[in-house]
């Protein structure tokens, strides 16, 4: 009683999570917060609130913490895999939750891998609510993030359609949910990418990891130093304004006053620029 009492204080702190400015700090704290999300689901299974808190938890720190560690031992060129280890353990994790959710919503393991896309945007219609929205995001992000690290298990890569169909769901109810999320899934897996990214970027201006998204998957593969430069200069002039710690009139003077949910993006951002900052001489 006292853990389904709680439940809806853990997810609002978990919303909360995003407002973190500092990525150590967030890569530090947050094992022991997911432990601790994870024995209260696993004394109350049939906790729907926290279970969805849970998937995002883990999803949340294996992209911003150890995908973001995988990048900068991919461009320095070394051949140490542990991060991208990591980030796969966690996604795994947070897949294992996501389908049991689905699992207990209605929708089974079979329904997401075999029913047609018309049978399966209707059945997730039918059993699930906006209550869930958040919950079907995060297993969808998971999944994609697995496809996406492991491009040659060409099985799980023929999964990709099935992602979709969680994330149009997603994204045809709420365009805007976790401010971009699904402008950074579509514009991540189009052939239209390199524009996808550029709308993005004009349509959330302050969140700085689209930009740096688009650096990470437009530029870069392409070897284009002349927009990764272009880029790069707004960036800088742009993390100055998110780091404005003057508080001469102990307030906040950032012109990213009021943009607190995009944080911990923004951090997360800041971290993976650095990286391609320090290993712009081996790429270009």
């Amino acid at each position: 009683m006292g853990i389904k009492t709680a439940s809806p204080m853990f997810e609002e702190s978990g919303q909360h999570l995003s407002q973190e400015r500092s990525w150590d700090f967030f890569k530090d704290s947050s094992p022991g917060h997911i432990k601790f999300l994870e024995l209260f689901v696993q004394n109350d299974p049939s906790n729907m609130v926290l279970k969805r808190v849970l998937i995002k938890a883990y999803v949340s720190y294996a992209f911003a913490v150890h995908e973001t560690l995988a990048l900068d031992a991919k461009l320095a060129l070394t051949e140490d895999l542990s991060s991208h280890r990591e980030a796969l353990i966690h996604y795994t994790k947070a897949l294992d939750y996501g389908v049991d959710y689905l699992g207990k919503k209605g929708i089974s393991r079979k329904n997401l891998l075999t029913l047609d896309d018309d049978k399966l945007m209707k059945k997730l219609k039918r059993e699930t609510s906006t209550d869930d929205l958040q919950g079907i995001l995060s297993t969808a992000q998971a999944w994609g993030s697995l496809i996406q690290l492991q491009k040659e298990n060409t099985k799980l890569a023929s999964q990709i359609s099935r992602v979709k169909i969680l994330f149009d769901y997603v994204c045809d109810q709420d365009p805007t949910i976790e401010d971009g999320a699904c402008d950074l899934f579509y514009a991540q897996h189009s052939s239209q990418s390199k524009d996808l990214y550029l709308k993005a970027i004009a349509k959330y201006p302050k969140h700085l990891l689209v930009r740096v998204n688009y650096l990470q998957f437009v530029a870069l593969p392409s070897f284009d130093q002349e927009e990764y430069d272009k880029q790069a200069l707004i960036l800088k002039d742009e993390l100055l304004k998110w780091e404005n710690l003057n508080r001469d009139n102990l307030e906040s003077t950032s012109s990213y006053k009021g943009q607190e949910m995009l944080n911990l993006s923004n951090a997360v951002a800041k971290k993976r620029f650095e990286f391609m900052e320090n290993h712009k001489s081996k790429i270009f």
